[in-house]
């Protein structure tokens, strides 16, 4: 594993590094100091090492867990991560005006063209949606994507989603990760 203190290889790191020299300054009224957990794009026990190492207290994963047995998306859904490939994963600018990392697929190709679904907003989500301007509804659209219609949705997910090739329990899943955290960290140690 490289030095990343002293030359973070990604933006992830950039941005953790900044925030931990920031909270460094601040203590917690125990004297403690302010928790920094890592999110985006963190797939494996060499991640979770790298992170901490650096000095966050944790880390976020999500996709990861979307291909459990227990995530209660949809068998279409998980399969959507499964079988994606690097290519497939774009961003697109959600309704809510903020960017939204997907799996292309025909619903997606449709949007990218301007094709319109055809919608009537009933959720109201945020503020910033302007539905007389938008080509879909975010909140009907994820609905559709968790009850497996993929017709009329899409499946949301992380930069690391294609790497992920099967479901698996939470609990082996846990254990993996555990595992090759102990493995980098004994390596590198903290």
């Amino acid at each position: 594993m490289s030095d990343v203190v002293s030359a973070p290889h990604s933006e992830l790191e950039r941005l953790v590094t900044e925030v931990l020299e920031v909270t460094a300054e601040y203590k917690l009224k125990d004297g403690s100091r302010i928790p920094v957990v890592a999110a985006g794009g963190i797939f494996d026990g060499e991640d979770i090492a790298r992170f901490l190492k650096l000095g966050a207290s944790g880390v976020q994963m999500g996709s990861r867990f979307v291909c459990t047995d227990e995530c209660d998306a949809s068998l279409e859904f998980k399969n959507e991560y499964i079988n994606a490939k690097p290519e497939d994963i774009v961003v697109l600018q959600s309704p809510v005006k903020m960017p939204l990392r997907v799996i292309r697929n025909d619903f997606v190709r449709k949007i990218q063209n301007g094709a319109s679904s055809n919608f009537e907003c009933r959720y109201h989500c945020l503020f910033t949606c302007e539905p007389d301007k938008t080509t879909y509804c975010i909140a009907k659209t994820l609905l559709n994507a968790q009850r497996g219609n993929f017709e009329s949705g899409f499946a949301p997910c992380g930069a690391n989603a294609h790497r992920i090739d099967k479901i698996v329990p939470v609990n082996a899943l846990i254990n993996e990760l555990v595992t090759e955290t102990e493995e980098a960290l004994a390596l590198n140690p903290l």
